[in-house]
């Protein structure tokens, strides 16, 4: 396994990278079909002397050949033998993995992604199959992208953009660290996050990062809710930090965040320890102990209080 370097915030590499001095002549004689009826030799031959290579040239052809090769689909066998005399060729040449650079990993195990890359020492560079490392790593819980490059001559570089924790969802006894689009991260070592706003309900993680949104305009509020359940697809209850409660209507939920807000300067109403504060009602605002059905609502619905 190569060793896995991390780069700075800055995005300045922690590798050597050192350029190769070849004074000898390499031969380098690719087999291609270039139509399904027609094999064809073509000799390739790169003669380059001097104490430094020019890579970036070196690289463009060894690509090009490469690309010719992987066109040759109708004889598999004789294009699995000369990719593979292409990479053991270009390895002793120097294209060989020696280093592996990695930006933007804050929380993804290292192990995990080392796991997930699965690249050698000294595999051939050429020979590195980059769409499958990177299904691989955008499998792991906490990469939300990531892009896989080769830097040649012998480093693979991936730069990873991972999930921002953003709330937790509760179904039962299960809770799930989400982001803020509802995809779950992770069921593990959750106590970091304890900070973060609990969701339940059916369906309330495609709804969450839009409510929060909504509750930047009602600071108070916001700042004093530690969860929300969504009740039967149409409104949310909010579990304020002392227990209280606020029943939000199924519509017109910022006329009655507003009404709200006008009752919370004059009475303070918020800071009534398990307290419940119906806002289901559009003509009335009711307060009652958190633990009570509120009559009033059930009148008004005829008995139903979802």
């Amino acid at each position: 396994m190569p060793k896995m370097t991390q780069k700075n915030s800055a995005g300045k590499a922690l590798v050597k990278s050192s350029a190769t001095t070849i004074s000898r002549l390499m031969s380098l004689l690719i087999s291609v079909l270039a139509t399904p009826f027609n094999l064809i030799f073509i000799g390739l031959r790169i003669i380059w002397s001097g104490r430094r290579l020019r890579l970036a040239a070196i690289a463009l052809t060894l690509v090009a050949v490469t690309a010719l090769i992987f066109r040759v689909e109708s004889f598999s066998p004789v294009a699995d033998m000369v990719r593979g005399q292409t990479h053991k060729t270009t390895a002793s040449a120097g294209f060989k993995v020696n280093d592996i650079t990695v930006e933007g990993r804050k929380r993804t195990q290292r192990k995990d992604l080392l796991a997930a890359i699965d690249i050698g020492q000294n595999d051939p560079i050429f020979a590195i199959d980059l769409p499958s490392v990177h299904a691989r790593i955008e499998a792991l819980p906490w990469v939300e992208k990531a892009v896989v490059l080769r830097r040649l001559p012998n480093i693979i570089h991936i730069d990873l953009t991972e999930r921002e924790p953003f709330a937790f969802y509760k179904a039962g006894n299960d809770s799930a660290l989400i982001d803020r689009k509802g995809v779950t991260i992770t069921r593990h070592h959750l106590a970091p996050f304890g900070h973060l706003p609990v969701f339940s309900g059916k369906g309330a993680t495609l709804r969450a990062s839009a409510f929060m949104e909504m509750l930047q305009a009602y600071p108070v509020l916001r700042n004093r809710m530690v969860a929300a359940h969504w009740n039967s697809g149409r409104r949310w209850t909010v579990t304020l930090d002392h227990g209280g409660q606020v029943h939000l209507p199924a519509h017109g939920v910022s006329g009655a965040l507003d009404r709200l807000m006008v009752l919370e300067k004059e009475r303070r109403v918020l800071a009534i320890e398990n307290q419940a504060i119906d806002l289901r009602l559009p003509d009335r605002v009711l307060l009652r102990p958190a633990n009570e059905r509120s009559s009033v609502f059930d009148r008004a619905q005829g008995g139903s209080a979802s």
